[in-house]
């Protein structure tokens, strides 16, 4: 995930669009801003959230089942049904959170790049058909916007390098218990909505803790059951939109970008999967899921912070481009 994209190659790799002109190459790229500049915050907001899971989700989300004794003899291991029914969101929604924040933090660093050649480029036609008034608009307008892209830029470069490497080997934040994994553009975990519905006891065990001196204990279930929800914020539909901008206007961006769109993935140890909907599940390695779950949620803060000092020059860079498509438009 370690992708460095530096100011002097980006403007090496733009080859423009020969089927597009500058206004529709604006637009798209101003459409993609505004479109970051909202899914940008939520991001950071969802980060925060998951932070703020840490100090609990390990044990009772992730860790081992209950167990429980057998009317008739015996203690019996239990599923955690909170991990069972929310794996997925935790793990795969984590890992979704910095997935979309490295490309974000990738496709917005294009995307203003190429507004600002695009705007160049709109420029010099304005005044090749003798719009000379028009041109003195734009150009008393582009001087503050490209002071904005600058710091925008010069942030983004930092941004994108410390996201991309943010649970990579190298990092000071915390690895994951696991090798096979990969972070990816999706959905993130609504956790300020998560709700767990307790159901009756009677599920069926995993096996013994201690066995029963009878055999007729096996025939009552007592495990607790339940069902765990955690609404997801549909980020993966304008993130994907974003990075596919970016790559149209720099293609070379794609060998960063791509391993991203497939989304996010993980394997614990022993073969328990998830990822691109599916889930399998071994109460027998809650230790790793209890580490996965933890290191992500610590880590989530970072993240956030990573992303927070983008938040006042994108904001001012939107507003200035927004002027600027009102004049063009």
């Amino acid at each position: 995930m370690k992708k460095h994209i530096l100011l002097a190659v980006m403007l090496a790799v733009f080859p423009g669009i020969a089927s597009a002109t500058p206004l529709s190459q604006m637009q798209a790229d101003a459409a993609a801003i505004q479109q970051i500049g909202a899914t940008w915050s939520q991001i950071q907001s969802a980060s925060r959230n998951y932070a703020a899971l840490a100090p609990f989700a390990a044990q009772e989300w992730a860790g081992q089942g209950p167990t429980v004794v057998v009317p008739l003899g015996g203690v019996e291991q239990c599923h955690n049904t909170h991990w069972d029914s929310v794996t997925q969101g935790l793990v795969t929604g984590g890992m979704n959170l910095a997935g979309d924040a490295e490309a974000e933090a990738y496709a917005l660093q294009t995307v203003t790049m190429d507004f600002q050649q695009q705007l160049a480029n709109y420029m010099v036609q304005q005044t090749q058909l003798g719009n000379s008034a028009a041109v003195n608009r734009l150009t008393a307008l582009n001087g503050p916007l490209t002071q904005s892209m600058r710091t925008l830029s010069g942030l983004l470069d930092t941004a994108g390098n410390q996201v991309a490497a943010a649970m990579g080997p190298s990092t000071a934040m915390h690895p994951l218990p696991i090798t096979v994994w990969q972070a990816g553009i999706g959905n993130v975990p609504n956790l300020a909505a998560v709700q767990y519905l307790a159901g009756p006891n009677d599920g069926a065990p995993i096996g013994w803790s201690v066995m029963p001196l009878s055999a007729i204990a096996r025939l009552v279930d007592v495990c607790p059951t339940g069902t765990g929800s955690i609404p997801m914020l549909p980020l993966a539909a304008p993130v994907l939109s974003a990075a596919q901008q970016a790559m149209v206007d720099a293609p070379d961006l794609a060998s960063a970008l791509q391993p991203l769109e497939s989304g996010s993935s993980y394997t614990i140890p022993g073969g328990g999967l998830a990822g691109g909907g599916t889930l399998s599940f071994l109460d027998g390695y809650y230790q790793t899921r209890m580490s996965l779950v933890s290191a992500l949620a610590s880590d989530m803060q970072p993240l956030s912070g990573y992303m927070q000092p983008i938040d006042q020059p994108l904001a001012l860079y939107r507003q200035q481009v927004q002027q600027i498509m009102r004049e063009v438009n």
